[in-house]
């Protein structure tokens, strides 16, 4: 029984090392300092890409926007009824509304 207990108990301890030993390059990496961290005056930083990117989205959605003009049309209601037998024979599938 002591021999089970010993080697369950290093197997563990073992384990324990090996999680320990793979998480080590993560922290390192974890504490190190970003780009957007600081890079003296006049660095480039992640807010000067994040403003360009939203600059270059503005001059884009207006281009399209020029591009992409539709006439207006005023909202009204049909001045036919779409259901009256006249060209065509089968109903439009509003005819079953009506009661």
């Amino acid at each position: 029984m002591f021999w089970i207990q010993l080697s369950t108990f290093v197997l563990f301890n073992l384990l324990i090392l090996a999680i320990l030993t793979t998480q080590l390059p993560a922290r390192t990496i974890a504490f190190s300092t970003g780009q957007h961290a600081g890079g003296g005056e006049g660095a480039y930083t992640v807010w000067h890409l994040i403003a360009d990117i939203e600059a270059e989205t503005r001059v884009v959605a207006e281009e399209h926007r020029a591009e992409q003009e539709h006439p207006h049309i005023p909202p009204g209601f049909p001045t036919t009824d779409p259901d009256e037998p006249g060209d065509r024979e089968e109903p439009t599938g509003r005819h079953h509304l009506r009661t």
